[in-house]
């Protein structure tokens, strides 16, 4: 499943009223006596160490004693969601309602119980008040859909048929109208879906893999191999099940495998910088309703791991079997949620593993380079980036992705020649990529090499994508250099105002505001660079705030 931007920023809108209903921890809340308060501390502590069932069984325990206490039971969902203990969240949701106080977000973990126990009645009289109560209207449709097809009523996918008022809803819809027409037997949208693969959409992968299992179970063996037509990994460990007589993972053919997906895409759209905590509740849900769905365990993890939870992360995606085309998902996953949580060794053997193995292909060698480079070891991150090229030449199809890699790896090594030499060859391959010219240009501008040149390739960077942050920083860097200080003060504020907490655009920016006579800007500009400055930007910033340019020549 991959992000969509826009339908984030559309759901934000209105999603914002659920986070007022998110408890704020406070002992007030809580009855009197002491042993009920020291059982809340320590579910607060278990909570921030990242152990959500120690928290969730606490806070458990406190409901037992205070069923009708609404702010203990909201806090006893969330964190008992969070760990997967859905028998206890389903108890706090139910609690809730009763006393009238239940959040709308949590009225999915209700309509997700229904769904479970194939309550088709209560399912539709739940999607009604979600429709009601408007925050989640916009799902109603896929909703209506596959409740209509646990119920066996005829045409169930008229529910997500198109309607111009409603584009977020049609979204959501599209993927799940084919879906929901492929597990009722209907062969007349796979033309819709081979549309979406020729187009490279962003959920074409997704609806492939589906697509083929549902095939694969109605013994449409021809079927599912055509459409699993293509370069993707995914794809080929979905062709090898097929080869070994078994029905690939993925299908979409339930009520309840179909809103975990709808609930693990929406966890993706609205996770923003991965501390959403209604993100983390959606997923979780999606968990819920497909505990073995590779898809559903992903979107958990990632955001478990986002949250201060790596070990329950971990522990979900160890569920995720070797032959599930989202394997190898699942292990890069798990890769980073080491890397995150400061067991880089860890990561870097698994990485070295699966490199190791005698199929490894391209990306392996692209994982192990990033997690070298996490490590600051960039010479041996550009010879695991260097085992990837290799690969693509045996292959005939030389990658311009794996040659800028390689060319960033060295030039953080020192070997700014063997960088440059592997950008112009990495423009050659694909001279439409904005950010091999960009990194091109102000590689040589920041070294003081042809001005001219360096000029040329970063003007025609910003006329590929004109609204990059880094690009407009690199043109206003470029005009200073030149002592266009006026020009270069404009680009630069354009770049800051992309980028609001990029330290050197910040930075560059106080240059230009200094050369040119405003000095207080230039100093709150250097200021704000402090931030996110690492330990040489620190002393050269502060040097800055306190002395100035000088005669104006930058030492960045």
């Amino acid at each position: 499943m991959i992000r969509r931007l826009i339908l984030a920023r559309s759901a934000s809108l209105i999603l914002p009223a659920l986070m007022l209903a998110w408890p704020v921890a406070t002992p007030a809340a809580l009855p009197a006596p002491n042993s009920e308060l020291r059982q809340y501390v320590h579910a607060r502590l278990a909570d921030v160490d990242g152990m959500p069932d120690a928290a969730a069984a606490s806070y458990a325990r406190l409901l037992q004693a205070s069923p009708d206490d609404k702010r203990l039971a909201l806090r006893t969902y969330r964190q008992a969601l969070t760990a997967g203990n859905f028998k206890l969240a389903s108890l706090a949701a139910q609690n809730l309602d009763k006393v009238k106080a239940l959040p709308s977000d949590a009225v999915l973990m209700l309509l997700s119980d229904a769904i479970v126990a194939r309550d088709w009645d209560h399912a539709n009289a739940l999607v009604n008040r979600i429709d009601r109560e408007q925050v989640f209207s916009f799902l109603v449709p896929v909703m209506r859909g596959w409740v209509a097809f646990g119920k066996k009523s005829r045409d169930p996918a008229r529910y997500l048929a198109p309607t111009a008022d409603a584009p977020l809803a049609n979204a959501y819809a599209r993927d799940h109208y084919i879906l929901i027409m492929l597990a009722s037997g209907r062969s007349d949208v796979l033309a819709d879906v081979r549309k979406l693969i020729a187009e490279n959409d962003s959920r074409a992968l997704r609806l492939q893999l589906a697509t083929a299992a549902i095939l694969a179970k109605r013994n449409d063996i021809a079927g599912a191999r055509a459409i699993l037509a293509g370069g993707a990994p995914e794809l080929a460990v979905a062709r090898a099940a097929l080869d070994a007589g078994k029905v690939p993972a993925g299908a979409i053919d339930t009520p309840a495998l179909g809103l975990a997906e709808l609930f693990a895409q929406l966890a993706i759209d609205v996770k923003g910088e991965g501390r959403s905590p209604i993100s983390l509740q959606l997923a979780r849900l999606a968990t819920y309703l497909a505990p073995d769905n590779g898809a559903a365990l992903i979107a958990a993890a990632d955001l478990l791991g986002l949250n201060g939870y790596p070990e329950t992360a971990l522990t979900l995606l160890g569920r995720i079997s070797s032959d599930d085309p989202l394997w190898e998902a699942a292990r890069q996953e798990r890769g980073g949620i080491l890397l995150s949580a400061g067991n880089r060794e860890a990561a870097l053997a698994d990485a070295r593993r699966v490199a190791e193995r005698p199929d490894a292909n391209a990306a392996a060698f692209v994982e192990l380079g990033g997690i070298l480079s996490e490590l600051e070891r960039p010479a041996d991150a550009a010879k695991a980036y260097q085992r990837a090229i290799d690969l693509d030449a045996a292959k005939g199809q030389p990658a311009w992705t794996h040659i800028f890699l390689k060319a960033s790896a060295l030039d953080r090594a020192g070997d700014w020649q063997g960088a440059k030499a592997l950008l112009l060859q990495a423009n050659q391959l694909d001279p439409s990529q904005a950010v091999i010219l960009n990194y091109l240009g102000y590689g040589m501008l920041d070294r003081g090499e042809n001005l001219a040149e360096a000029q040329v390739y970063i003007e025609k960077a910003s006329a590929l994508d004109p609204n990059d942050a880094a690009i407009a920083d690199s043109l206003g860097w470029l005009q200073y250099k030149r002592g266009n200080y006026a020009r270069a003060i404009i680009a630069l504020e354009r770049a800051v105002a992309g980028d609001p907490g990029q330290s050197v655009m910040n930075e560059h920016l106080g240059d230009a505001y200094w050369a040119s006579g405003r000095r207080i800007e230039a100093r709150y500009a250097w200021r704000a660079a402090l931030v996110q400055a690492d330990k040489p930007g620190t002393e050269r910033i502060n040097h800055k705030l306190s002395d100035g340019l000088g005669d104006i020549v930058s030492a960045k």
